[in-house]
């Protein structure tokens, strides 16, 4: 993945900040943030915008499924300061959504992370409903 566009860099870029408390259990045998551990709090901030945006309103026929999840680390996180996740949306497809998320420890940028997400219906991708894309816009994240 090639360096993010300067304005993914700039959390005031994102609609949405999710804070996500750190545990000691979170750590690598350097006293690190594990980046393991760092994917698993990117994807609670995925799922929150899920949530708050009505995007997770998946049924047997209709839900959304992760196709590419592109992680560039960034800098080092320690316990115990929690790990502040901005997302947004970078880009709408016909039937495809590319979450954008800028992880940040306290100033300090340690993640940007893009994850491609398809639409499918009754198994199958498909075409995002009309009244999901609609859900999808306010998201974008503006240059």
């Amino acid at each position: 993945m090639a360096r993010p566009a300067p304005h993914l860099l700039d959390p005031a870029h994102y609609r949405l900040r999710t804070e996500v408390g750190l545990r000691y259990s979170d750590l690598d045998v350097n006293r690190h943030l594990n980046n393991v551990k760092l994917i698993d709090i990117l994807q609670e901030g995925r799922g929150y915008l899920h949530r708050v945006s009505g995007m997770a309103e998946a049924t047997p026929q209709f839900t959304i499924v992760v196709a590419n999840l592109n992680v560039q680390f960034l800098g080092e996180a320690f316990y115990p300061e929690p790990i502040i996740v901005h997302t947004g949306l970078s880009a709408v497809g016909r039937s495809s959504q590319t979450v954008a998320q800028l992880a940040l420890q306290g100033e300090r940028a340690v993640a940007y992370a893009e994850t491609v997400m398809v639409t499918m219906l009754d198994g199958v991708a498909a075409p995002h409903p009309p009244h999901y894309r609609e859900q999808l816009e306010p998201w974008l994240i503006a240059p």
